[in-house]
Order: structure tokens, then sequence, then C-alpha cells
């Protein structure tokens, strides 16, 4: 008896362009929803689509887009960290301190805001890959020790920020802002580590499965603090930012920053559960939230409505991302 063999069917362009688009419509489908949204606000709003709204937009999503870029790291390599927010908080708030109450020069106690940050994450990341402890429960609980730290610098606005600090807000290159520029070559630069370095092939493996990246000679536990410390280093990276922005130290500051940072990750496309995400599909949700948030504010809607709108928007991707999982 015969057996009929089936010829595969031929790859053609339009095959391509469907796989393409199956495998990345978070990307797809945020992109779509952000250029909708710009024009639609375009039209009602005369106001929006000016330069110089467009420019705040731009610079307001750096506080953002920092976050998330830790955080990216972080989920990516299974974990999560709640605290980034809080400890981008305490940073800025040490930071305005110790340049109006030292003599020492701003881009030192900058540079020593950094390693601040950095030391957070390195002690999450200790309690996570030494300890073996739940990434939430630790960030929760360095989130509580950050928010008593901040009381007990100060529960008001404090600091007299230089105005050479202030000056990294303004600064220019061309027509755009230099931060803008800068931020645009850290996504750059951390494209190129996620998609191109061993140590993001590395992260990715790590968070696929700590097991199987055990066996296969890894070192899950170097992986998993690196990420935390980036994480740190970000948050704080942020608060920095944001004291250069207002001029002082704010005690309320980067408040549901964690939140939103988790927010951009998970409708960009990439998994709560670790191992899969585009950094492209986060950079989009950034822009997207940054959009919604100054619409808010340009027709005046309650800032409570926009933590309804992103919560419900984080339940449905996770929803959806688990309901593609189990096909």
């Amino acid at each position: 008896m015969s057996q009929t063999i089936t010829a595969p069917a031929p790859v053609t362009a339009g095959n391509r362009t469907l796989r393409w688009t199956r495998r990345n419509a978070a990307v797809v489908l945020i992109y779509g929803i952000t250029a909708t949204l710009v024009i639609v606000a375009s039209i009602m709003s005369p106001t929006f689509r000016d330069v110089a709204n467009i420019t705040d937009v731009l610079r307001q999503s750096i506080v953002l887009g920092l976050v998330t870029i830790g955080q990216l790291f972080v989920i990516l390599a299974g974990g999560i960290d709640m605290s980034a927010g809080m400890a981008a908080r305490v940073i800025g708030l040490g930071v305005a301190v110790a340049l109006t109450s030292t003599m020492l020069p701003p881009i030192l106690v900058i540079v020593l805001g950094l390693v601040a940050g950095a030391l957070i994450g390195l002690l999450n990341g200790l309690l996570v890959a030494r300890f073996g402890a739940q990434p939430f429960i630790v960030t929760l609980g360095t989130m509580g020790v950050l928010y008593g730290l901040a009381l007990a610098i100060s529960d008001g606005p404090t600091g007299m920020i230089p105005r050479s600090v202030v000056a990294i807000y303004e600064m220019k290159i061309g027509p755009l802002p230099a931060s803008v520029v800068v931020m645009a070559l850290l996504w750059l630069a951390t494209w190129w580590v996620l998609r191109s370095s061993r140590f993001g092939r590395a992260t990715y493996a790590v968070g696929g499965s700590p097991s199987v990246s055990r066996l296969a000679g890894l070192n899950v536990n170097r992986v998993l603090i690196v990420t935390y410390m980036i994480s740190g280093l970000c948050a704080a990276a942020a608060g920095i930012f944001l004291l250069a922005r207002s001029g002082v130290g704010n005690p309320n500051m980067a408040l549901g920053l964690e939140f939103q940072s988790i927010v951009a990750a998970a409708i960009g496309g990439v998994s709560l559960y670790g191992g899969r995400g585009s950094l492209v599909g986060a950079l989009g949700a950034v822009l997207l939230i940054s959009v919604i948030s100054n619409l808010f504010d340009l027709f005046q809607i309650s800032a409570y409505f926009q933590d309804l709108t992103l919560g419900v928007i984080v339940v449905l991707a996770v929803a959806i991302y688990r309901a593609d999982k189990n096909k």
C-alpha cells in the first residue's frame, strides 16, 4: 500500500510576514495603539502636538524608561523588583541632602548616589540568589525599609540643588534635549547587551530555566545578582534625574514607579515568568504610558484613573500571556 507524502508548503514572503507578526504580536499591538493614540490626541488637542509638549513627553519618559530597563533585566532573569521606585526616591533625597549639607563636588555626590543604588540591588540579588528567597517578598521588604529611610531623611521638600545639577535636565544637543539623546543611546546599548552579549543570552537562559542553566555551566547566582544591581543602578539614575528636573528633594518623588515599570514590561510583551520578552516592546510601552500620562494632565483627568487604567492593562496582559502559553 503506497503512502502519500505531502510536500511542505512553500515559504513565501507572505508566510514569513504572518509568522513574524504572530511572533511579535505584542510589539505590533503596542506600537499600533501608541500611534493611534498620538494621532487622535493630535487632532483633538493642538496643545498635544505642540513641539514643546512632545519634547516634554520624551523627557517625562526618561524616568520610567530608566527603571523599566532595570526591571526588564530582573524580570527576564525570572525575578521582580518591587523596591525600584523607593530606591529612586531614597537616592534622590540622599543626593539632595548631600548636595546641600556637604562640600563634596556635585559629580562625586552623583557617582556615590549611583553606587548606593547598585548596592541596594546587590543586597536584593544576594538575598534572592544565595539564600533562595522569593524575589517578590525580598524586594517588597527592601521597599519597606527604604520607605522608612526616606521618611528618616526628610518628610518634606528638602535641599537647594546647585544650578550645575539642574542643568542636566536643561542641556541640549542641537534641537533635542541631551537627556533624550543619552536615553536613546542607553536603549540601544541595552538592546545590544540582551541580543548579542554572553550576559544577555545568559539572562534569558536563567529566566527560562535556572536548573537547565546550571547544567549548562552558567553561573546562575552571578547572573541574578548582576541583574538586580543593574536595576538598582537604573533606579538611582532615575532618582537623580527626577531631582535635576524638580530642583528639590521631594519625599513623594518616584511614587508608583515600580508598578509602572512592571506594567511597561508586561504590556510590552515581556513574560512575567522570565526568559521571554522584547526590549523593543518595553520601549513602546514606556512611550504609551508617557503619552497616556501627558493626556491625563492635558485633559485634567485624575491620576487615580491612570492607576486604574494601568492596573486593568497589566491584568489583561498577564491573562493573555497565560492563555497563549497554554495553547
